[in-house]
């Protein structure tokens, strides 16, 4: 390792980087990346004392408390502050953005003189100076005040040039202050004048909302309430809002949020008896799981920090299939589509992107957002291989039709994504005359220290689970798909293409050794320059030194992946004689446990953990091995990922997959439970300091509570069912009616 950290040198100078990651002519004409345009900052509230502006940074700060309250997301700060003047202020803020309507946010600030009586000034509005890539993109179209109201339409962007209306009501405690309108530098705000008694507390409200122009389409209101109507213009909207806050309040538009937020939150709840410190890490996981959930819209779908930070630029990675919706699949299905929705909307986008490349169907982008274009760095090259991320949508789309049974959904959205994915890898593999076998060439998986590999083996197996699985639901819909194929022109040709890719595409495996290589010569790469315990000094050096080319270490899991995401359980063989390959379910629980505990032990020891979805992965891996340890300490790692800023960049925003992850490593991994089309499967494994675990989900419409101790598993089903439950624990069937209730000894 010492060659290593010698080595210093830059990207661009760097003969690895050139050749695999950057392309030096595009650089050069690059100016800046696409990226998500920030509104403007409605945050805005300013107290002013006797002349002088409360900043953390001037003054002194006495005391200061900020906290999160999980329970209703509020956010809450407290500060006692002096001014230069020695006059010294209780100042407390708190604010939460509503769950009741997603055009709604509401401000609560006060000041309490604490030693003095004098003139204190609130200054509250709207601040248009929000930068987004160190740009203005904003442009104000118009604005205006009425009363102790004000609002603003701009346009956003050059390239999106949507209209966005901001209007914001403010409500003060105290009779007798002076009001006045403020419209200069890029501020629009009203300023509140006032005499402040010492021991008496001054109280402003501040209800706010924000509708844009992306909330209709063709005149049809995609995301609002009944105070969005088809045909208004946004100021129509604005004035409607602020119309109805005159009649609410901060408390009546609390109470309406907190309702709804509860309700959902308790949907992902897990609760823990027997150790705080994971219960309080994983509700705040799911706290943040929750907030990413786009629900009312599909203009948008999972981002990779959500809306907490500018790093990722707010766009969609395949993070958002295999990571964060399955979460909502098996707890809020409803709100589970509209993720597919999303890609559904930009199915054409992804059939240019495939013709660009001489391909047929469609292509979904490794980055996007809500335009469906690729957003990947102009500059960089090598995530224009990372095809996989074609597979991830057509495996959510499974997993939501798993999860939920909706043939409907499924016929008249999700079988055009499955069938154009398909048309798509049909046309990308290419046929090895010498092993007689459809092979993957020339791509990167998940692990992105391994650019330009053949035969990646989350890549294929993830084509043939695709694959497989499309024919069946073919077969299964029958005539009912007569007129989708008509409209995308599918072929019985392309059928056929198909299932002979199915048949014979290259599924990486070593019968002898139980060894799957994670790409074609992955094997014959040095083991001597692996990094152990996720050093990300050694992530950097190796980068600097273009040596990961040459190394077996790996950015994060991407064999683990088939085992802890895709549920894959190899049979002995997969080529039984007899039988042909479309015959052989390798998901089967015929599990040859030597492939799975081999290939958890190699891949672990060379992952370099560099990004923050490895160890849910690794937590699930080692649940399925019952080892207790190593399954609680990467959970931790999951959970605890932004509260202690562990993997660093929590102040860029949060880790949105790591945090979905949490769920998962419970409920797949410590639970061992497994939607299946048919039933619900659990193996169970457990955390011995754990007194009990316990969790809600839905399956095919069908609630039910998990209540897991060292014991037992004990399922109960919602009284409120309508239909059967049918569950399989450690292999024993048995179907759970409305209300009812099984316990197994485990």
């Amino acid at each position: 390792m010492d060659e290593v950290v010698e080595v210093r040198l830059t990207m661009c100078d760097n003969l690895y980087m050139k050749k695999y990651y950057v392309e030096e002519e595009r650089l050069k004409k690059f100016e800046k990346e696409e990226r998500a345009i920030n509104l403007l900052d409605f945050l805005l509230i300013r107290f002013e004392i006797n002349g002088e502006i409360f900043y953390p940074w001037e003054g002194k700060l006495l005391s200061w408390k900020r906290w999160l309250d999980l329970s209703d997301e509020t956010l809450h700060r407290e500060v006692v502050w002096e001014n230069e003047q020695g006059q010294q202020s209780r100042l407390k803020f708190e604010r939460f953005a509503s769950f009741a309507d997603d055009h709604v946010y509401c401000m609560r600030a006060s000041v309490e003189p604490l030693n003095y009586t004098g003139t204190v000034r609130i200054l509250s509005g709207l601040d248009l100076r929000t930068k987004s890539n160190g740009q203005i993109p904003q442009k104000r179209v118009a604005a205006g005040f009425c009363g102790h109201s004000l609002w603003q339409e701009e346009i956003v962007g050059e390239k999106y040039g949507f209209h966005a209306a901001t209007g914001v009501l403010h409500t003060f405690s105290r009779d007798g202050a002076s009001w006045e309108n403020i419209d200069s530098d890029g501020l629009i705000m009203q300023g509140i004048t006032f005499e402040a008694q010492q021991g008496q507390t001054y109280t402003l409200e501040k209800l706010i909302t924000t509708v844009t122009s992306r909330d209709y389409e063709e005149g049809k209101v995609l995301n609002g309430s009944d105070l969005l109507r088809k045909g208004d213009s946004l100021q129509d909207c604005i004035g409607r809002y602020l119309d109805a806050f005159s009649a609410a309040s901060y408390q009546s538009e609390y109470e309406r949020h907190a309702k709804i937020f509860r309700e959902l939150a308790a949907k992902l709840e897990i609760s823990i008896r027997g150790d705080e410190t994971a219960d309080r890490a994983i509700r705040f996981s799911n706290y943040h799981t929750l907030l990413s959930l786009v629900r009312n819209d599909y203009v948008h779908s999972f981002s990779a920090k959500g809306l907490t930070g500018e790093t990722y630029n707010d766009f969609v990675w395949w993070d958002a299939e295999i990571f964060q919706a399955p979460v909502f699949q098996q707890t809020i299905p409803a709100y589970s589509r509209n993720n597919i929705l999303f890609r559904y909307s930009h199915l054409n986008e992804a059939r240019e992107i495939a013709a660009e490349e001489g391909c047929a169907g469609a292509r979904f982008p490794f980055t996007t957002g809500a335009t469906g274009e690729e957003t990947v760095w102009i500059d960089v090259r090598h995530p224009f291989m990372q095809i996989h991320c074609v597979s991830d949508v057509a495996l959510s789309v499974l997993n939501y039709y798993t999860c939920t049974g909706d043939d409907a959904f499924l016929i008249d959205y999700g079988m055009e994504i499955l069938l154009d994915v398909s048309r798509y890898w049909t046309s990308r593999v290419e046929w090895s005359e010498e092993n007689e076998r459809y092979e993957i060439l020339q791509v990167t998986g998940t692990d992105e220290h391994h650019p330009y590999v053949d035969n990646n083996a989350y890549t294929n197996y993830s084509v043939y689970h695709v694959l497989s699985d499309t024919l069946r639901l073919m077969e299964k819909y029958g005539e009912q798909l007569n007129s989708l194929k008509e409209k995308i022109g599918f072929t019985g040709e392309d059928q056929s293409r198909m299932l002979d890719v199915a048949e014979k595409i290259y599924l990486p495996l070593d019968e002898k050794t139980g060894m799957i290589p994670q790409f074609d010569g992955y094997f014959d790469l040095s083991r001597e320059l692996e990094v152990q315990g996720g050093s990300k000094s050694g992530y950097t050096q190796m980068k600097q030194a273009g040596l990961y080319n040459k190394s077996q270490v790996i950015k994060q899991p991407d064999v683990l992946m088939l085992f802890a995401y895709q549920n894959l359980h190899l049979s002995e063989s997969l080529y039984p004689s007899g039988h042909s390959r479309m015959q052989v379910l390798a998901h089967r629980r015929t599990a040859c446990d030597k492939v799975y505990r081999r290939n958890l032990d190699y891949y672990q020891g060379r992952c370099e953990a560099a990004s923050s979805l490895s160890y849910c992965v690794h937590s699930i891996c080692y649940a399925d091995m019952d080892m207790p340890e190593s399954t609680y300490g990467y959970l931790m790692e999951t959970a605890e990922m932004d509260l202690k800023n562990m993997h660093g960049g929590t102040e860029n925003g949060v880790h949105s997959g790591c945090a979905t992850g949490a769920w998962m490593a419970v409920v797949r991994g410590v639970a061992g439970m497994i939607m299946r089309e048919t039933h619900v499967e659990f193996h169970p494994h457990f955390i011995p300091w754990w007194e009990e675990v316990s969790f809600h989900c839905v399956w095919h419409g069908q609630g039910y509570q998990v209540t897991l101790s060292n014991e037992e598993i004990r399922i109960c089903a919602d009284a409120q069912n309508t239909g059967e439950l049918p569950v399989e624990v450690n292999g024993e069937k048995q179907v759970l009616q409305a209300g009812g209730e099984i316990n197994f000894l485990v």
